[in-house]
């Protein structure tokens, strides 16, 4: 490496080093420097930094206080009150307080990183291994350019992050000096929403013709599981396009291009989405992606790796959430997020018999075979490996969970669930809590089912029909087969939708497999606010089941709304945070907020 480098590479070096806490793009970071060996002879320092950018991609699990994102919409409530997440559900948030934290100022502190990260990186110069040591020059070429496609990757992600939270953001495209150009970042003004998203699709196309499509196939590449790749840059353009298509940023009439679209080419949206979906199904094809053979096990890590999964952040071996989220009862259990009865209601019928004409019937259907005093039999599989519900065993010792009033998980055991049921998704329940023992966890971002899933809405938006295709554009599979592909998979073995059925019907269908596929995912949240249907599935009424035990062991199920939570138009779009609205000259708010 040049020597005349060495002193910019300082400044690389940086971004590992001590950070200003709630920083957004206008603030400068605190510099600490590393010594001159460090930077010119370890290329662990440079995948230091590029692991530091990493640090900023969002936590799943309990990244709100003890509370996952779940319990902000239908899908769950949160059993301690005091937690912040409840600020969602009443209503008490704005741009002075946030219950999700800081995601403009984490967002942006990422997109910093890597913006030094990747100006900087041009000026790291191998060549003088080339004679010397070829090999250790291949070796550090072949790194740096993999951590320089894996900051584009993370730019991207980190702008996805914003524009689904806020519209268009300020986009930041490089290294800015933090005092001599201070009173220019504070003249950013919010790029277009249409804008934002073309510079993310752009981001992912370069990340992706660059990054390994696969790090599986043998034990030394294995060791980059977690780090982006091709298909990892090929679902985030996916997703993005999908949103960007979707009802909240294409509202009719729409005059502000901060917000959405304004104007009339939807269809074309729908049809690029479809297409950058097509783009990471292709690689089924190819053997890089293929769907996991046990639902349950696909979010506890027992295996190195899944091809299901396409994008994941890894953990180190903890138990925090499982002690958060046993059920009262079990060890040290504190059962913090629990399933509501309107996610319970959304999960079908399956019975034993491959030929039984009432699977794949949702349960309001009267000729479904639901059975009001056992609800829980015979239902979608998935529902037993995501929920824990009365009379289900649960723990390595496989035991029953007594959810009924007076039992040993129900009520009015302080701390026991509010809604009649526990969290089985996630929770490792193989290990001993009065051990101490721990396992690995990793939290998805992008898995192969959500692909399809994906596809399918895009498919159907599109061209009207969930069997229609467009040899033209590259679309050969229909949104019914691909609907048909998560369902009737082995892990899950639900009855395929038919081919008969409406457009309206399959819409509905499509989105009821996305909240049961999905489910604690951080889909739904995100998913009826840009279906625009957040007024049911964030606010509006919360349901449980009240269990009571009427002779021993024989139950009475009574569905009863626990909570009424708080919704408004304005809260499809977060506000900007007034502190960065005092910070910037030019910021413009959010539609209803102040």
């Amino acid at each position: 490496m040049k020597k005349d480098n060495i002193k910019n590479l300082y400044l690389l070096m940086l971004l590992g080093m001590t950070f200003l806490t709630g920083c957004n793009f206008t603030d400068s970071d605190m510099l600490a420097f590393k010594t001159e060996d460090d930077v010119t002879h370890n290329m662990n320092s440079i995948t230091t930094v590029i692991n530091n950018v990493y640090s900023y991609l969002p936590d799943g699990y309990d990244r709100i206080g003890n509370a996952m994102l779940a319990s902000a919409c239908d899908e769950a409530e949160d059993v301690n009150d005091g937690e912040d997440i409840q600020n969602f559900n009443i209503g008490n948030w704005g741009s002075f307080s946030n219950p999700e934290g800081s995601p403009w100022s984490n967002s942006y502190n990422g997109i910093r990183k890597a913006n030094v990260f990747l100006d900087l990186l041009k000026q790291v110069d191998w060549s003088y291994l080339k004679i010397g040591t070829p090999e250790e020059y291949n070796r550090r070429a072949t790194l740096t350019t993999m951590h320089k496609y894996e900051a584009h990757f993370l730019r991207a992600f980190f702008y996805f992050e914003l524009i689904k939270r806020y519209g268009g953001v300020p986009l930041v495209t490089r290294a800015y000096d933090p005092i001599s150009e201070l009173d220019s970042l504070k003249r950013i003004p919010r790029a277009s929403f249409s804008r934002c998203v073309n510079y993310i699709v752009q981001q992912c196309d370069t990340a992706a013709k660059y990054l390994s499509a696969d790090y599986y196939s043998n034990t030394a590449t294995q060791a980059y599981l977690g780090r982006a790749t091709k298909g990892a840059a090929l679902a985030l353009k996916a997703r993005t396009l999908l949103y960007a298509a979707s009802d909240l940023y294409n509202q009719p009439n729409n005059t502000d291009s901060l917000v959405g679209y304004t104007d009339a080419n939807r269809q074309a949206r729908w049809i690029r989405a479809a297409q950058a979906c097509k783009a990471v199904l292709d690689m089924v094809n190819s053997s890089i992606y293929s769907f996991h053979s046990d639902y349950s096990a696909l979010f506890l890590l027992r295996d190195a790796f899944s091809r299901e999964v396409i994008f994941e952040k890894r953990y180190t071996a903890s138990n925090t959430f499982d002690v958060l989220n046993y059920p009262v009862g079990f060890a040290t259990g504190k059962s913090e997020t629990c399933p509501t009865q309107n996610l319970v209601d959304a999960y079908e019928m399956k019975f034993s018999s491959s030929t039984d004409a009432r699977s794949g019937k949702t349960i309001d259907d009267p000729t479904s075979g639901y059975d009001p005093a056992n609800p829980y039999a015979n239902r979608d599989p998935r529902l037993k490996k995501t929920i824990v519900y009365n009379g289900t065993t649960f723990g390595k010792n496989a035991t029953a969970v007594q959810l009924w009033e007076g039992g040993s998980q129900g009520l009015p055991r302080v701390g026991a669930s509010k809604t009649g049921y526990y969290l089985r998704k996630y929770v490792d329940e193989t290990l001993d809590l009065t051990l101490n023992n721990t396992s690995k966890k990793q939290w998805v971002y992008f898995r192969l089912s959500e692909i399809y899933l994906d596809y399918a809405e895009a498919m159907l938006e599109a061209f009207g029909s969930p069997i229609a295709t467009s040899a033209a554009d590259g679309l050969t599979i229909t949104a019914l087969s691909a609907v048909n592909s998560v369902r009737t998979r082995a892990a899950v073995g639900m009855p395929a939708l038919a081919s008969t059925i409406t457009a309206a019907d399959f819409k509905a269908r499509l989105r009821n497999e996305r909240r049961v596929e999905l489910a604690f995912e951080e889909h739904r949240y995100w998913d009826v606010r840009r279906w625009m249907t957040a007024d049911q599935g964030i606010g509006g009424d919360i349901y449980g089941m009240r269990i009571q035990e009427t002779t021993p062991g024989v139950y009475s199920y009574t569905r009863q709304k626990i909570e009424t939570r708080v919704w408004s138009s304005k809260m499809y779009l977060y506000p900007i945070p007034q502190s960065e609205m005092n910070k910037s000259l030019v910021l413009v708010q959010n539609p209803g907020w102040k």
